[in-house]
């Protein structure tokens, strides 16, 4: 079987929504709190030895336990702002109090951990909602900005094999459907970091610190280093039991089916611990074995190699072989991808050559079947070249704190392959013109420079701004051009309640009025947060005419959900930009 790749797909644009939570009671944000206004001596803010901006505001607030109101002592706060370097950390009191001073006049959020608890944001009810901002003037002194803390909810249990024993080291997973840019829904992982808790060797598993909600549990014992990448057919494979062991089990969701369409969800609400116990489904793995080849025939040598599955969590590295061989062993049934990533050329090593640009991304069906013989052949992606145009008023930057890039986003959410993309790709230089190097798939073009808003990307002239630009393996193409502007659009305005007061809680959605065919909707598709005073400003929004909805509360996710859109889109309100306008939009939170 021969296989020719060279990386069919590009960058996944990594988008990290909040996880959902069902609402929680509690101090609500503002409301009078007993004890002296001002705190009482505590942890000075800290930023790790970094010299940090200085003004005259101040920030203030308390931090309570959501159920009982009881303060906690020692919870973590931060502030950060909108510019570099704009970011204090500091514990509260024994009453739950902190103090920000000598803050700078900025934009803020406010940030709160603590062991045992959700960490949340000001303003939010729960912590799949955005953050609550807050606008701080010179010589501000702002007050209760109060967060309630929920306790994080447990799901415990054991994972057994299908004789009923435990199973050690067995990787398990709480994940929760959210909605993604284009109305897709995709689970994405909860609980605490840096990862999902391996089972003990009673196949126990306790996963701490979640949210409200319903979550799918998977277990996977091949990803937790069942799966093995040995050497090639020089290398002597031991039988029996073992890495090359034909029998194995396959990723299993609760209540015990390997059909994630059949999975159920557990519920959890605030503090509660769910107990929860099922068995894996076995399953006869698979043995991939073959070799990586350059563009000229010759044999990949050390070069990494990685199967990554197409959806969910999972990948297990490994080295090819002097020869370029290699063995997968263990290889649950499912979809993956094996990837080749030689070592990029510049690097020192025996093993470096003008070819190690190459690389390779192929797709592998496995059901159990073994496949054999496998040659995959690595080549150049696709280079890119253009230039940054600066369009407007300003001068374009000098000497910007960070080298300006032009980067790469893909439309394929379950790819994350890149190629092998150097250190100066996309780097625009002091003629304004970048090259992108060895990509591949269906691509976006995006920059970001302070102060400046993306108008256009045109290939020849033709706009692909927000059309995904085919990247094919082994082509150069030219005439890019990505331009920004220093007229953006901007958008303020105040959200009011009923009663005609300053919304205090609300949360703002603005989507395109009609979507159009083949478009990404990303550019076009905003979650705006009003300040403390029901005031909002958001800049950048692409010509065209909008629908932009005020409501109470919402999860992460949902501006994108079609069933959301269609119920609030009769209610809101629409409107129209164009290039450069500054529009005034007071909006009125729905029920």
């Amino acid at each position: 079987m021969t296989l020719r790749s060279a990386a069919a797909v590009g960058l996944v644009l990594i988008v990290m929504p909040a996880m959902s939570a069902a609402q929680v009671a509690g101090t609500v944000q503002g409301a009078p709190t007993p004890g002296p206004t001002a705190p009482r001596p505590q942890t000075p803010p800290r930023d790790g030895g970094a010299v940090l901006p200085t003004g005259t505001g101040r920030i203030r607030g308390r931090v309570v336990a959501a159920d009982t109101g009881t303060p906690l002592r020692r919870a973590q706060v931060r502030v950060s702002g909108t510019l570099p370097g704009l970011q204090q950390v500091t514990d509260t009191d024994a009453d739950g109090r902190y103090e920000f001073f000598n803050v700078p006049a900025s934009r803020y959020t406010i940030s709160v951990t603590r062991p045992g608890y959700v960490s949340m944001q000001f303003g939010q009810e729960n912590s799949s909602q955005p953050a609550k901002p807050i606008n701080l003037v010179d010589g501000e002194t702002v007050e209760k900005i109060d967060v309630a803390l929920p306790r994080g909810a447990v799901i415990a249990g054991r994972i057994l094999d299908d004789l009923g024993e435990p199973v050690a080291g067995v990787r398990v997973q709480a994940q929760r459907y959210v909605y993604q840019s284009g109305g897709e829904r995709r689970l994405i992982g909860a609980g605490p970091m840096p990862g999902p808790p391996l089972t003990d060797d009673l196949g126990q598993f306790r996963i701490y610190g979640l949210i409200p909600g319903s979550y799918v549990l998977s277990a996977d014992p091949q990803m937790s280093g069942g799966i093995t990448i040995i050497g090639g057919p020089a290398t002597p494979i031991s039988a029996g039991v073992g890495a090359d062991a034909s029998d194995g089990y396959a990723t299993t969701y609760y209540p015990g089916t390997s059909n994630i369409a059949e999975a159920q969800t557990v519920a959890v609400n605030v503090g509660q611990e769910a107990n929860v116990s099922f068995a894996l489904v076995s399953a006869r793995m698979s043995r991939i074995s073959g070799v990586i080849r350059n563009s000229l025939g010759n044999p990949v040598a050390m070069a990494p190699i990685t199967l990554r599955r197409r959806e969910g969590a999972g990948s297990i590295g490994g080295m090819t072989q002097v020869d370029g061989s290699f063995t997968l062993t263990r290889v649950p049934p499912g979809e993956h991808s094996i990837e080749v990533r030689p070592i990029p050329a510049g690097r020192t090593g025996p093993f470096a050559s003008a070819a190690s640009d190459e690389f390779a991304s192929v797709p592998v069906v496995t059901a159990g079947q073994d496949i054999t013989g496998l040659i995959i052949t690595t080549g150049l992606g696709a280079s890119i070249s253009g230039r940054l145009v600066f369009e407007g008023n300003s001068p374009p930057p000098q000497k910007p704190a960070q080298p300006i890039r032009v980067f790469i986003t893909s439309v394929d959410p379950y790819n994350a392959s890149t190629g092998n993309t150097t250190q100066d790709s996309g780097l625009v230089d002091d003629t304004g013109h970048f090259q992108i190097r060895g990509v591949s798939g269906q691509l976006l073009f995006r920059t970001s420079v302070q102060g400046w808003s993306l108008k256009s990307v045109t290939l020849n002239g033709v706009d692909i701004t927000d059309t995904p630009f085919d990247a094919k393996p082994s082509t150069n193409t030219t005439g890019l051009e990505v331009t920004v502007t220093d007229r953006p659009t901007v958008v303020t305005g105040n959200v009011k309640n009923a009663l005609g007061e300053a919304a205090k809680k609300s949360v703002i959605a603005v989507f395109p009025a009609d979507g159009k065919e083949g478009t990404q909707a990303l550019r076009f598709t905003r979650t705006i947060v009003p300040d403390q005073d029901g005031r909002y400003s958001t800049r950048g929004l692409p010509p065209g005419e909008y629908v932009a909805v005020a409501v109470q509360s919402f999860e992460t996710g949902s501006e994108w959900d079609p069933a959301f859109q269609q119920q609030t889109r009769p209610r809101g309100k629409t409107f129209r930009l164009t290039e450069g306008e500054s529009l005034t939009l007071d909006l009125t939170v729905i029920q």
